[in-house]
C-alpha cells in the first residue's frame, strides 16, 4: 500500500479547498472524505512518500489561508500496513466511498447503459425465445472492473477508438488519470496529469490512438 496522507478540517468548505490544493500540488490520488461527526471531515489522499508529504503540505496551507482554526489535524503514514487498505473499501447500500460524493456524479456508464437495455429487451421478449436472445454477443464491450492500458488496447483493436473512449469516459477522473500515468508517449506527464480534467486526458489519449493507427 502507498503512502497515505490525511487532513481534517472544520467544516466542508475548508475540506474541499484542501482536497483541491491536495490533487493540484502533487502526483496523488484522491481516496475518500469522511465526515468524522461534530463538524469534522477527513480527507485522505495516496502516493509516493514525498508526493503525499507535499500534498498535505499544501493542503494545510490552503486551509490555513481560509482560517486557521478550521484546521483540526494533519497526517502523514509513509509505509501503512496492508490491513489499513480494508478502511478505504466502498461502503453504504449503493456501494460508493465518501469520495465518489465529493465530485459532481459522472454520466450513467456503458455498463449500466448496456445492461439497462438488456433487462427492458429480456422483459419485452416472449419467454419461449429468451434464451437465444441472451446468446447473441452484444456489439459494445461490457465495462471492466478495471480499465488499464493493455485493456483498453484490446477493447480499441476490436471495437474501434469511438468505443475506447467512451468506455475511458465512463471513469471518475482519479481513475483516469491512473490510466493516463500508464502511457508514456503523452504530451502530458507528471503534476500535468494530476492537474488534468477529464476532457483533456480524453484528447490526450484520442490523439495518441489516432497517431498509433496512421
Amino acid at each position: 500500500m502507498k503512502a497515505l496522507g490525511l487532513i481534517e478540517t472544520k467544516g466542508t468548505l475548508a475540506a474541499v479547498e484542501a482536497a483541491d490544493a491536495m490533487v493540484k500540488a502533487a502526483d496523488v490520488t484522491l481516496v475518500e472524505k469522511t465526515r468524522v461527526g461534530g463538524g469534522l471531515v477527513t480527507i485522505t489522499v495516496t502516493g509516493d512518500v514525498a508526493a503525499v508529504q507535499a500534498a498535505v503540505d499544501a493542503g494545510v496551507a490552503a486551509v490555513e489561508r481560509i482560517a486557521a482554526s478550521s484546521l483540526a489535524a494533519k497526517l502523514v503514514i509513509p509505509r501503512p500496513h496492508e490491513e489499513l487498505e480494508i478502511l478505504f473499501t466502498p461502503k453504504g447500500p449503493g456501494g460508493k466511498t465518501d469520495a465518489e460524493e465529493l465530485v459532481a456524479e459522472e454520466p450513467k456508464t456503458i455498463k449500466a447503459a448496456i445492461n439497462s437495455n438488456a433487462e427492458e429487451s429480456e422483459m419485452n421478449q416472449p419467454e419461449a425465445i429468451q434464451p437465444e436472445t441472451k446468446a447473441k454477443e452484444s456489439p459494445h464491450p461490457a465495462l471492466p472492473e478495471k480499465l488499464d492500458r493493455q485493456t483498453l488496447d484490446s477493447i480499441i483493436e476490436k471495437y474501434g477508438i469511438a468505443e475506447g473512449m467512451a468506455m475511458a469516459d465512463g471513469l471518475k477522473v482519479t481513475a483516469l488519470r491512473t490510466l493516463a500515468r500508464e502511457y508514456g508517449e503523452l504530451k502530458i506527464s507528471g503534476r500535468e496529469v494530476s492537474k488534468a480534467n477529464k476532457q483533456l486526458l480524453l484528447e490526450e489519449l484520442k490523439s495518441y490512438y489516432e497517431a498509433r493507427n496512421d
